[in-house]
């Protein structure tokens, strides 16, 4: 006896194995996936400090090698358990204010993680290859404000 299948039928067949082998699928793939929850010390903190200071560089220091140091600061900051705070190096157009040359903007959660921040062996240490470097620049003005609310 030759067992004849209706094409309806096995295409009804095909897919419900293949949608329940897909549903499968997605369920072990989500229920295996690893969820990353923060912790305290690597919760995203809301910067509410801003430190900005404005340097004059009379001697043409590389920019590149401001940027190499900041990476360094930047990354002890990192290890010191907040990596949303940190610097950024802006260079200021020449046709809008000519004496100074560079801009350094600081970005802290709040003045206490700020403190602690500034106080930490790693943050000092991250600066300690580059003072020379930083030394030919005058910083000429430095402010720090805090986010109105």
């Amino acid at each position: 006896m030759i067992f004849k299948l209706n094409p309806n039928t096995l295409n009804m067949r095909t897919r419900i194995i293949l949608t329940g082998f897909l549903t499968i699928f997605v369920i072990l793939t989500f229920s295996c996936t690893p969820s990353k929850e923060e912790s305290p010390q690597t919760a995203k903190l809301e910067n509410t400090l801003k430190s900005v200071s404005f340097w004059i560089d009379t001697i043409t220091v590389d920019p590149a090698a401001l940027l190499a140091s900041l990476e360094r600061v930047n990354q002890a900051i990192d290890e010191i358990g907040y990596p949303d705070a940190g610097y950024k190096l802006w260079k200021i157009q020449g046709d809008t204010i000519t004496e100074f040359k560079f801009m350094l903007e600081g970005y802290w959660p709040d003045q206490a993680i700020y403190d602690s921040i500034h106080n930490h062996a790693l943050y000092i240490e991250a600066w300690d290859p580059d003072t020379a470097l930083w030394n030919k620049l005058d910083a000429v003005l430095y402010h720090r404000f805090i986010r109105v609310k």
